[in-house]
């Protein structure tokens, strides 16, 4: 492990709490570790090479043109194994957000049980299958809860836990609908008092999750981390757990599934807000992250995505969210047993039964039945 490393990060696709936008469905957060006159001196030559306006490199306007893809193919290349990016799929995303704030205070009691079979990623999924495939009714749904967790305003929830169905429903998404519908006292007293309102105005944003993981991620090569962050409104409204990182030299990890995920690093200082274009770190992190959500979204087929694609497996960290079909297939024993889990646990909220009593038992039994049907 090295001693020390200056970090460098910005966005592309950063649209704060609204993350149905259509025209930037895809959201990454990169982090470069380069010493700030190699930076520098990489920016300059860019610059000068393919001969960028106004003295900076601005990721988002490079990626509209071929000869600013040119541009960002070339930092890339020189920015071999000194790159980080964690992308994310803002729709799914989103249906994250949905299960994390109403079926998860209603399951806190014991929620690793539900995280260890992935029952999360069964709901999440199947959310965001319904909000691309069949529009109307799942988009109402996912506004009002986009809208509640922007502005605070309760009265979205008449809408999101709306007894009546109107419009093609699949099964699925009614059950998790009359779950959340049953269980609505819950999700209002885990929101009441945080959303629309401080750090909580920005409940549904990326950014600070982004930047967390890629610190903790980098936090494994290096003892001790220096961050320089481009400005913006989420993190400076709560910088409170990076700042508790200050001089943190225990490793800490989390299990998530079989795999071990670092949750503390080693910061010198707290983060450093800074304007991109007095740190060519900063541009250069910018330009992959603009690479990276170009290269993420499935409609973009040219040369450079393609190309782009094939680094994502050693750039793109742990944690980066993206549905992954494998978790509703109903083919396999854990997508069906999901499946019951969430009928079950409609069963007893419809019944005003305890969701959670003998719920382990239920688990073990349908997990048998699968297996031996």
């Amino acid at each position: 492990m090295e001693e020390h490393a200056n970090i460098y990060f910005d966005e592309s696709g950063f649209t704060g709490n609204r993350l149905l936008d259509s025209q930037q469905p895809i959201f990454s957060y990169a982090a470069i570790s380069i010493e700030e006159e190699e930076a520098r001196a990489l920016v300059a030559h860019i610059i000068k090479k393919y001969r960028i306006q106004n003295g900076e490199i601005k990721g988002g306007k490079l990626i509209k043109k071929s000869k600013g893809r040119k541009a960002l193919d070339e930092i890339l290349s020189s920015l071999h194994g000194k790159m980080k990016v964690s992308v994310s799929n803002k729709k799914y995303a989103l249906a994250g957000k949905f299960f994390e704030y109403t079926f998860e205070p209603s399951l806190a009691r014991i929620n690793s049980v539900f995280y260890r079979i992935n029952f999360h990623k069964f709901v999440s999924t199947m959310l965001y299958m319904d909000f691309v495939r069949n529009g109307a009714y799942a988009e109402e749904i996912f506004e009002a809860f986009e809208s509640l967790m922007r502005t605070g305003d309760f009265d979205s929830l008449k809408t999101l836990f709306s007894a009546s169905f109107t419009g093609e429903l699949s099964k699925t998404l009614e059950y998790i609908i009359t779950f959340a519908a049953n269980n609505q006292n819950a999700v209002v007293e885990e929101l009441n008092g945080y959303i629309g309102e401080g750090s909580g105005k920005w409940s549904l944003d990326l950014t600070n999750t982004s930047l967390y993981a890629l610190l903790a991620d980098w936090g494994q090569s290096y003892k001790s981390l220096t961050a320089y962050c481009d400005k913006s409104k989420p993190l400076e409204t709560n910088q409170e757990l990076l700042d508790s990182m200050i001089g943190r030299t225990d490793k800490v990890f989390s299990s998530f599934g079989d795999k071990e995920v670092p949750i503390t690093f080693n910061l010198t200082e707290a983060i450093n807000l800074v304007d991109s274009k007095d740190y060519a770190g900063v541009q250069l992190a910018d330009a992959v992250a603009a690479a990276f959500s170009y290269a993420c979204n499935s409609e973009n087929t040219d040369e450079f995505a393609i190309k782009w694609r094939g680094m994502i497996e050693d750039v793109v960290i742990y944690g980066s969210v993206f549905p992954d079909f494998y978790h509703i297939d109903p083919s396999r024993l854990e997508a069906q047993r999901n499946g019951m889990i969430l009928q079950e646990l409609v069963r007893r909220s419809e019944n005003k039964e305890d969701i959670l009593d003998g719920i382990t038992d239920f688990i073990y039994d349908a997990t048998s039945f699968l297996n031996n049907s």
